[in-house]
């Protein structure tokens, strides 16, 4: 296990869960989501507690969940509360209930240390849903660890060679990070460009004059194992212009498979109605090449029969620093299991 338990992830946007069920692989546990009558989400593991049969894979009755296998029926704690072939469950017959918050687009699961959830609560996500944003999203499977996923968005030198269409014109290189920011448990860093006319997408979607020039600032948030959060303005003489917000929900399916939650959120005053429909298109194709580099990436760590190791160069500060994190969690949590 590369990715650790005890933290928040996005198990599904909220219009994902309706009046049926959700089956989804978070963490390598099964878990079934479902909406229930006063609006709110549960999350029970997909596993009857008779027999290893999806609870998914029955139906409901109101808020209860009815096994489709010996229609063992189950509340939306997890209590068994009604078997039959029997007057009453069997003392003890429960499925794994899981600690559910649902703000802005994301529904939070929480399947790490029973009780643990109280300590911390799920990432602030204020842009997704506040006054004067608009956002668009996609959720994609990618075969690749949540490692490699914060890694890589860490470090935006590939633009270059992978995305050289979103590239200002006249700027050949970006500057080296100006601040790289630790806590114990995040890491985030800011980068200035130097002024430089718009790129094609740009002008497209901020409604700007192609032909000035304007300063551009980049940020990059490893905020949580279960979040990731790069912002990018584009600002003339006056103050900003344009601010978008790329928010990723990284949740583990497993050790070397991750679910991503993309969400694109921008605000400006003279914005393209079309924002929306054009950034949709133009980060889900940077998405596309992202996403076939890291599982490449991903099939020649699992192909390495001999350990191996690479070097880093100056940009990976911020990449590293999530890696030590990241690393460290996993074997505290390891240390607390086998003292």
């Amino acid at each position: 296990m590369n990715y650790p338990r005890d933290c928040w992830y996005v198990a599904a946007t909220s219009d994902e869960v309706d009046d049926g069920f959700l089956a989804r692989r978070i963490l390598d546990t099964s878990v079934v989501l479902l909406r229930l009558a006063d609006g709110s989400v549960a999350a029970l593991e997909d596993r009857c507690a008779h027999r290893p049969y999806p609870l998914s894979a029955g139906h409901r009755e109101g808020d209860l969940v009815v096994c489709g296998y010996h229609g063992c029926t189950y509340d939306a704690t997890g209590r068994c509360v009604r078997i039959p072939s029997q007057e009453t469950p069997p003392s003890g017959a429960q499925v794994r209930d899981f600690p559910v918050v649902e703000g802005g687009p994301f529904v939070w699961v929480w399947t790490g240390t029973p009780g643990g959830e109280r300590l911390r609560p799920p990432p602030s996500t204020p842009w997704l849903d506040g006054e004067g944003w608009s956002s668009v999203g996609e959720r994609r499977d990618v075969a690749a660890s949540l490692m490699l996923l914060h890694e890589h968005y860490l470090d935006l030198t590939n633009v270059f060679e992978m995305h050289p269409e979103l590239v200002p014109p006249g700027i050949e290189s970006l500057p080296p990070l100006e601040e790289v920011e630790v806590s114990e448990v995040s890491v985030s860093y800011t980068r200035e460009l130097p002024k430089a006319p718009l790129a094609p997408w740009e002008a497209q979607i901020s409604g700007l004059d192609s032909v000035e020039s304007f300063g551009r600032k980049e940020t990059g948030a490893f905020v949580t194992p279960g979040l990731h959060k790069q912002t990018y303005t584009i600002s003339g003489s006056a103050g900003p212009d344009l601010e978008l917000v790329r928010t990723h929900g990284f949740t583990p399916v497993s050790s070397g498979a991750t679910h991503v939650f993309l969400q694109i959120s921008w605000r400006g005053a003279s914005v393209s109605p079309d924002a929306g429909a054009l950034l949709a298109a133009v980060f889900h194709e940077m998405a596309n090449r992202d996403f076939a580099v890291l599982e490449t990436v991903q099939r020649c760590l699992d192909e390495d029969t001999t350990p191996r190791r690479y070097v880093n160069v100056k940009a990976d500060r911020a990449a590293v620093r999530a890696r030590r994190i990241l690393t460290s969690m996993v074997e505290e949590e390891r240390g607390s299991q086998h003292p």
